[in-house]
């Protein structure tokens, strides 16, 4: 069965088909609300002494705790609760600055937020020097944070409260106490309240919260949520391609903002991430207008674990990624927004050609005993990449055959040639200066056609279906070039280049030159882009330092 998912005729896909995967399991997931407590009687009371949630969490602090320095405090050795494993639990305060506070006598001062956070008690009776990495040692017990996480933040909403800037804070939904809770493996926006409700009421007393008679409906709203799977790592490669011709796609389709990294992170290494307010472009239907995440990763060390440790596996995640404008979807939302998320994981997981006895199971997720999941799945994958790549095997070949100068369709072979290479070896190979592969090569990035890996660069073709169709296009575009014609080529623009800054030590660069590649060199007063768009180009790489000459005569002259 088909849906039309895109009546307006856009470019990319316009339907999707029913389709079944083992159904991705939730992850991380955070709601807010705005309690009301702030009794109409008790406004123009000193902020700090109103009778509200976070009045007493502040109360407590100050005759518990007093001391920053005595942070982490231990608020409860034993919590209970309906919804944890089994094991022993507490619950730790501390504290950190919040956004807003009052101006005084002595200036402005900043109000507290409060965090409770759970800990799984690991040990009783033992010393500091045995907790390991990850764990903390608070009144003689060792905890680490569960798997099954919590995170509790209590702020104030009160209208008299400032920015450091002077600016009245704002309380969309009214005065009172502010609470988002942060938790994992939640089934419903109401089991995350319900756990922040909990560790509340052990924290603070059983009428600490009054959901009832407090709450404001509209506040409660979704801040995360997340979906991932596990999968084998022989198929992090596919995984990983998927994901960055999604983001190609987006790209290509236009009227989107692309964020996208390989980096390094605290959790682990981030194998691949594109995050988008146009995944419709890609015919999926999100419940709303947010930024959603796709990405894959690993845990840290990943590769010194064994291959029957889960944690060896990379998980592919969507997520809700927050809103450039409006309010966040509510908690009535929470099933659409999930099985959106579910619908992104689980059509990349197809996409990438994963399949149930690829799924590795973990804690959480079940792996290939993981329930069937129906969904609707967007059609025409193959066609937008067929057209896209298709598009950029087109400008291949446009730059190839550029009259003006041979050095893109060098740069193209080389890279063509070895799958990838370094700037030091396009230079080595072309005979370019640095600053010209530089420029083609980040003019090519921006096209479309080349993208940067890495620190060193590596320099590719944005796919491997390019890299496959780039040898015949440059092969068409110049037919019989041979290997030595490149190396003479090569061994041509490093003797010009030579002789060049010859003669420019006796040459005080007036009027036009030209560079081993054709380009022409003029006057910045004649230059079309002005000192500001040149300031510009040196500033993110697109021009280099032998692209730039400057008079040394005048560098020393007095100012006026």
């Amino acid at each position: 069965m088909s849906t039309d998912t895109n009546p307006e005729g856009d470019s990319l896909p316009v339907s999707r088909t029913s389709s079944t995967f083992p159904e991705p399991v939730e992850h991380g997931a955070a709601v807010q609300n705005v309690l009301n407590d702030l009794a109409p009687s008790r406004e123009d009371e000193r902020p700090g002494d109103r009778d509200t949630l976070y009045d007493r969490a502040v109360t407590y602090w100050r005759e518990h705790v007093g001391d920053y320095e005595q942070e982490p405090h231990l608020l409860d050795a034993d919590f209970s609760a309906e919804w944890l494993p089994d094991g022993r639990f507490a619950l730790l305060l501390t504290t950190s600055k919040w956004k807003a506070g009052v101006n005084g006598a002595n200036g402005y001062s900043p109000f507290y937020e409060q965090h409770l956070k759970l800990r799984e008690v690991v040990a009783e009776g033992v010393e500091e020097d045995d907790a390991n990495r990850g764990q903390e040692f608070v009144d003689g017990l060792l905890l680490e944070k569960p798997p099954l996480a919590l995170h509790v933040e209590v702020m104030p909403q009160y209208r008299d409260l400032v920015y450091k800037d002077g600016n009245v804070l704002e309380c969309p939904y009214g005065e009172g106490t502010r609470l988002v809770a942060w938790t994992t493996w939640a089934e419903s926006g109401e089991a995350v309240e319900t756990r922040a409700y909990d560790a509340l009421r052990a924290a603070y007393g059983e009428d600490a919260v009054d959901v009832e008679a407090d709450r404001n409906y509209d506040s409660r709203r979704i801040a995360k949520a997340e979906a991932h799977i596990r999968f084998a790592l022989a198929k992090k490669n596919a995984a990983v391609e998927t994901v960055e011709q999604s983001k190609n796609l987006i790209e290509w389709g236009g009227e989107a903002e692309i964020d996208a990294a390989q980096r390094r992170l605290q959790e682990g290494w981030l194998e691949a991430r594109v995050s988008s307010g146009r995944w419709d472009l890609l015919g999926f239907d999100a419940p709303g207008k947010f930024k959603t995440e796709l990405k894959i990763y690993q845990a840290d060390r990943w590769h010194k674990k064994p291959p029957s440790d889960p944690f060896r596996h990379p998980k592919m995640e969507a997520s809700f990624d927050g809103v450039e404008d409006g309010k966040l979807p509510h908690v009535d939302q929470w099933d659409a927004v999930l099985d959106y998320l579910k619908a992104v994981v689980a059509t990349h997981a197809e996409w990438a050609s994963i399949g149930r006895a690829d799924l590795v199971e973990d804690d959480f997720f079940a792996g290939p005993a993981a329930p069937r999941w129906g969904y609707l799945k967007p059609d025409g994958r193959r066609e937008m990449l067929h057209n896209r790549y298709k598009d950029r095997a087109t400008a291949v070949y446009r730059e190839a055959l550029k009259e003006s100068t041979t050095a893109v369709y060098d740069l193209l072979r080389v890279i063509q040639r070895e799958g990838g290479a370094t700037y030091d070896h396009l230079v080595r190979e072309t005979g370019l200066a640095r600053s010209t592969v530089r420029y083609h090569v980040a003019r090519l990035a921006e096209e479309g056609v080349l993208k940067r890996l890495g620190n060193p660069v590596l320099v590719v073709f944005v796919s491997r279906d390019l890299l496959e169709r780039a040898g015949d296009v440059l092969q068409e575009a110049r037919p019989g070039d041979s290997a030595e014609d490149l190396e003479e080529r090569a061994d041509e623009r490093r003797q010009r280049r030579e002789e060049q800054r010859d003669s420019d030590e006796h040459d005080d660069a007036e009027g036009l030159d030209a560079d081993d590649d054709g380009a022409s060199w003029a006057f910045l007063r004649d230059a079309p882009i002005g000192a500001d768009g040149l300031l510009q180009r040196l500033y993110d790489e697109r021009l280099g330092e032998c692209d730039v000459r400057v008079r040394v005569s005048s560098l020393n002259a007095p100012p006026g």
